[in-house]
């Protein structure tokens, strides 16, 4: 029987991004916390070259992350075989030996496979996808529309709300990750906050232009991210311009897929939602006749404001992490008069640190 590693060497980065923090500290002690599973036959593993693959990975688990007693963490560190009886190389060769900790590979050999989806996926779908993935799909096919954290009780890796989310956003956005699919799968409901496949999903938020300037600000400065990243900027210049961690690039970047904002349509007209100026405490939307070039809106986000660089980005930044900090399966609550000068002078100062990464290309 063939044990396919959930996480290949290619795609392990982005995988530390998805599950890092995310599994709970083991509570077992020991003087010697390095091992290999001896349940699949890694005693043929030698001593040597368990030692040469745990050093060559770091003495961390390849898929959250979690480091081993050598960095000074507590995870009990396995060496487990990518694949059984691989057609290339040697089964015991270092390069089909990798290091997982204790949880993850207990996770590896329960995880569900992609035959098991309740929809049909390619193996394009399946190069961006994890096995967690795969239980969130049979999950929402039996029980959805279901909230996240329903979702996240229910699945047999130990995941938080929040990474289960960021799993979630993948699903949702997959057809705008995977050019060959044309179909999307996954979407969440905007009265509810639930997430289900596209056909139990009543009112999609696929493409919703937010009436919350605050959520709209996350919207257009996940859609740039996103935008920077696709035409070749460095994720590093889209740190340092806004400011933010690597993983909240990634997070930023999937939650765009998910959404699909139509940055392009909003810089042309203020159709379709509120404007960052509206009425937000009424819902009051502006009348698309009275801009039908949508003057007021590429002004919104072109005009140049003074201020130093530093001013901008920690504007910017204070507002979407606080976003990020506080946001959970719902829009938020409607920002009142007395804020909405405030938020719009902000959306101003974040759209003009994120046209820093124009520049940067």
């Amino acid at each position: 029987m063939t044990e396919t590693d959930a996480t290949p060497t290619s795609s392990i980065e982005s995988n530390k991004q998805d599950t890092a923090s995310n599994k709970t500290g083991e509570t077992k002690q020991s003087s010697s916390k390095t091992d290999t599973c001896q349940d699949h036959g890694n005693e043929s593993v030698t001593p040597e070259k368990r030692a040469d693959v745990l050093e060559r990975d770091g003495y961390r688990c390849q898929i959250c992350g979690r480091g081993g007693p050598e960095r000074g963490e507590l995870a009990t560190l396995h060496v487990h075989h990518i694949e059984r009886d691989p057609d290339d190389i040697d089964e015991n060769a270092i390069e089909n030996l990798t290091t997982l900790c204790r949880s993850c590979h207990s996770w590896v050999h329960q995880r569900a496979r992609p035959a098991e989806a309740p929809v049909t996926l390619t193996d394009a779908d399946v190069d961006v996808l994890l096995p967690q993935d795969i239980e969130i799909l049979r999950y929402l096919a039996d029980k959805g529309p279901a909230r996240t954290g329903d979702i996240a009780g229910e699945l047999t890796a130990d995941l938080s709300v929040t990474a289960v989310r960021e799993r979630l956003s993948v699903l949702m956005g997959l057809d705008n990750i995977v050019e060959s699919r044309d179909r999307q799968i996954v979407d969440k409901d905007l009265d509810t906050g639930e997430w289900g496949l596209t056909e139990q999903i009543e009112n999609p938020a696929r493409g919703h232009i937010p009436d919350d300037p605050r959520m709209l600000l996350q919207r257009i400065e996940d859609e740039q991210v996103r935008q920077a990243l696709e035409r070749g900027c460095s994720r590093q210049a889209v740190m340092d311009v806004l400011d933010v961690s690597r993983r909240t690039t990634f997070h930023k970047s999937k939650r765009a897929y998910a959404h699909g904002f139509p940055l392009d349509a909003f810089r042309r007209s203020g159709t379709g939602g509120q404007h960052p100026s509206g009425d937000t405490a009424s819902g009051t939307v502006s009348d698309a006749n009275e801009d039908p070039d949508g003057t007021d809106d590429q002004l919104r986000l072109d005009s140049v404001v003074s201020g130093s660089d530093s001013n901008r980005k920690a504007d910017s930044v204070e507002l979407t992490e606080s976003v990020q900090d506080s946001q959970d399966d719902t829009d938020g609550e409607i920002t009142p008069d007395d804020g909405r000068k405030e938020i719009r002078e902000q959306l101003k100062r974040a759209i003009l640190a994120l046209q820093q990464i124009n520049a940067e290309l």
